[in-house]
């Protein structure tokens, strides 16, 4: 056999072997595909229209990628690197080529986006990181039109996040922390359509359809808890073979108790609102098992516009246990505070603790505005004969004798001072106004943010509560109506 014969021979069993390893590849992405699909059917993710899909060029997002591409051929695809500056520019390079190689095999565009760690940030540097990734990916989303953005976790994922919440000593919450869809942003839903896969079987698909794959070298480092509970999720699988497939089971059925929970727990919420605010009652709380009032404060938390984070069991328990003892006092709740007084609990948000804080607002009454608005609300003003009306609410106007308020100058609204004091309707001696608000079931939490009408330097009337001595109206005189509405916190 001449040279030439010899070369062609083996050029041509050389693009045999390459065409019998791309069949493999097709075959090995269809059979993935019809698992794959009817995962995103029960995500009820469209397969048309642009989609971002996370990628790190590791073997788990790029199965995501090409599978999408393979179940959605006419959707518009973007493979978004995220670069957290934590690894050396090489590391990085070698990633960013991996995800441009695994996009050109399912035709998706590419995004390399740079994200600076918050370092005032609470929390582990892979926490952080995790933040600011799904912070830019929702940002890339909104600016692609996309309303999902996809990630390659899988079932080893799904074991690691379970093992280190049992670890940490979570309960139910963290063990089912990893669900297949969440709300990333408003208008972006993070969908896992590939939780049903273990990393071996990702790893496989990428070797059959030999595309390169970057290994993050951090991922070796035992020293990060993570990795840890890799290693150690690994010898439990070959110790009991299965075991992996069992915790994510386990995980799966306790994301369906925790959802009938959260449903149980805003349901209890709702029954303990005071009125339309978002105080609760203590009393109600009390006859409730203390497991469903600890969920009821998480949820309060949240419907605040509060994290849980650095909101530990021992922090919630303490508030919990306080209630059921018929305590009162400030507790901490992460970033917020949780206050327990007059019957109450009330969640003091950061932002909410100047609320109310404003200077005096002079009124004149012979130049008498139809309404003023007050950080704390709106107050109206109307004059009018008195008609004694019954009327218990709070929201009903007020009225006020009109010649006794001309008699003693010009009124104001301003906010309470440390060591007001003040004169019931109905009672001959002043009594202090905390004291007058702790009675009328305003807890503490609340009596800086109230408003006050006052006139001569006496307190009028505390705005939707009572008015005050020798303010009250007298029969056929002329009052000042003045209605108060709240702003709602």
């Amino acid at each position: 056999m001449t040279s030439e014969r010899l070369s062609a021979n083996v050029k041509s069993g050389a693009r045999s072997s390459a065409r019998r390893a791309d069949a493999n590849g097709r075959r090995a992405l269809a059979g993935f595909a019809h698992r794959f699909e009817r995962a995103c059917a029960l995500l009820r993710m469209p397969l048309t229209g642009p989609m971002v899909v996370a990628c790190s060029g590791g073997a788990d997002s790029a199965a995501a990628l090409l599978l999408l591409h393979h179940v959605a051929p006419h959707a518009k695809l973007i493979a978004c690197y995220i670069d957290h500056g934590l690894r050396p520019p090489a590391s990085t390079a070698r990633d960013v080529a991996a995800v441009r190689a695994q996009a050109r095999a399912a035709k998706a565009s590419v995004r390399v986006c740079r994200v600076a760690l918050a370092p005032k940030i609470e929390g582990s540097p892979e926490e952080r990181a995790r933040a600011a990734r799904y912070a830019e990916l929702a940002t890339v989303a909104r600016r692609c039109g996309a309303s999902f953005v996809v990630t390659g976790h899988q079932q080893n994922d799904l074991t690691e996040t379970s093992l280190l919440a049992l670890i940490r000593g979570s309960g139910i919450d963290g063990v089912a922390a990893m669900r297949p869809m969440r709300t990333l942003d408003e208008g972006v839903v993070l969908v896992r359509p590939l939780m049903w896969a273990t990393k071996a079987q990702c790893d496989e698909l990428l070797r059959e359809l030999r595309l390169p794959v970057s290994e993050d070298e951090t991922n070796a480092d035992t020293r990060i808890p993570r990795n840890a509970v890799r290693v150690l999720a690994a010898d439990l699988e070959r110790a009991a073979p299965g075991a992996s497939r069992g915790i994510s089971r386990s995980a799966a059925l306790l994301a369906d108790d925790k959802n009938l929970l959260d449903r149980m727990s805003a349901a209890a919420w709702q029954r303990s609102r005071v009125g339309k605010s978002h105080d609760l009652s203590a009393a109600v709380l009390r006859n409730m098992p203390i497991a469903l009032v600890r969920r009821v404060i998480r949820h309060a938390l949240l419907a605040s516009g509060e994290s849980l984070r650095d909101f530990s069991f021992d922090h919630c328990n303490a508030i919990a246990s306080a209630i059921k003892e018929k305590r009162g006092g400030q507790f901490h709740a992460g970033a917020a505070k949780v206050v327990l007084s007059a019957g109450k609990v009330t969640v003091i948000r950061d932002d909410a603790r100047s609320a109310g804080l404003y200077a005096p607002i002079a009124i004149d009454l012979d130049a008498l505005p139809r309404e003023v608005k007050t950080p704390s609300g709106s107050v109206s003003f109307k004059i009018r004969r008195w008609m004694p009306k019954k009327s218990a609410a709070r929201t009903a106007p007020q009225c006020l004798d009109l010649g006794t308020l001309r008699s003693v100058g010009g009124i104001e609204i301003r906010r309470p001072r440390q060591g007001d004091a003040c004169i019931p309707s109905g009672r001959s001696r002043p009594i202090s106004l905390a004291r007058f608000l702790g009675k009328s079931g305003v807890p503490t939490s609340g009596r800086a943010s109230v408003s006050l009408l006052c006139a001569g330097g006496r307190i009028a009337a505390v705005l939707g509560l009572r008015v005050m001595e020798p303010f009250k109206p007298k029969a056929t005189k002329p009052v000042l109506e003045v209605g108060w509405r709240a702003t709602d916190m």
